[in-house]
């Protein structure tokens, strides 16, 4: 199912959500994790309905489950994805990383509602590229609006855009700044931006070999000349492989890719040291 068609149904069930008296705003508890939410957004109305965002990363076997778990989050939004992570794992320490204003706001918000987990968790408001510097202007869609409300929209994914200036820094330059001494996992979910991303992780991964799970369309990623067998020979050179994120079906090349990712779409990919 591609994202425009995702969003098409949300839509619906936040309608019927409203017409039947569910108010747009309320602290929900998923999990044992509280969030802020406003159910006119598209990450808000999962864990409202669902008790998870991408539950197939917080829940799969992919991960190690270790009381020091270390992790990355980039692109972090509201922290559908670090807060559990770091309820999972007593003694974790969490990277969250997020450009925008609206979702590093947001994001700073939920980890507030949970004190056990703020102490495990550092938000970072920066981009993640190949490369540092000290501002860095571009556009990012943080936001998927289900009430129709007004807004420049993408048009296929239908997130809404927000002008952000802020600095980058690289994943071995992040790991550097947070004198890390070890690192399980890192999750990239940035429209597009992920082969750039992971052109700056490479002492990284070759220091520490954490599990990489990475979002992949091949819409935003041809718009910059990439291709899925690019990820593959990234990896490849770095003795990793792709796989779904069950950790068993692997994904060899760009046709494999074809037969997964949805036509204007996206899919989640895990990759794992050999």
């Amino acid at each position: 199912m591609n994202t425009k068609t995702k969003i098409g149904f949300a839509k619906f069930i936040y309608r019927c959500l409203r017409l039947v008296g569910f108010s747009q705003h309320r602290v929900i508890t998923r999990n044992g994790v509280r969030f802020d939410a406003d159910l006119a957004e598209g990450i808000d109305l999962s864990l409202f309905l669902f008790g998870s965002f991408q539950k197939w990363v917080i829940d799969g076997t992919i991960l190690p489950r270790k009381d020091d778990f270390c992790a990355i989050d980039i692109g972090a939004n509201i922290g559908a994805i670090c807060l559990p992570l770091a309820a999972r794992h007593t003694k974790a320490r969490i990277i969250a990383v997020e450009p925008t204003d609206h979702a590093f706001k947001r994001l700073n918000r939920n980890i507030e509602l949970n004190p056990a987990l703020q102490p495990r968790i550092r938000t970072v408001q920066a981009f993640v590229g190949d490369g540092t510097q000290s501002t860095t202007s571009m556009v990012a869609y943080p936001s998927w609006r289900l009430d129709n409300t007004a807004g420049t929209k993408h048009e296929v994914h239908l997130g809404e855009a927000h002008e952000v200036t802020c600095p980058t820094i690289s994943i071995d330059g992040l790991a550097q700044q947070e004198s890390l001494d070890h690192l399980d996992f890192i999750k990239i979910d940035t429209d597009g931006h992920e082969l750039d991303i992971l052109k700056g992780a490479k002492q990284t991964l070759q220091r520490w070999r954490p599990v990489v799970v990475f979002e992949f369309c091949f819409y935003e990623n041809e718009k910059r000349g990439y291709t899925f067998d690019d990820f593959t020979a990234y990896f490849s050179a770095l003795n990793y492989d792709i796989y779904l994120c069950d950790g068993k079906t692997r994904i060899p090349d760009e046709a494999a890719a074809r037969r997964v990712v949805p036509e204007l779409g996206s899919c989640d990919f895990a990759a794992l040291p050999r």
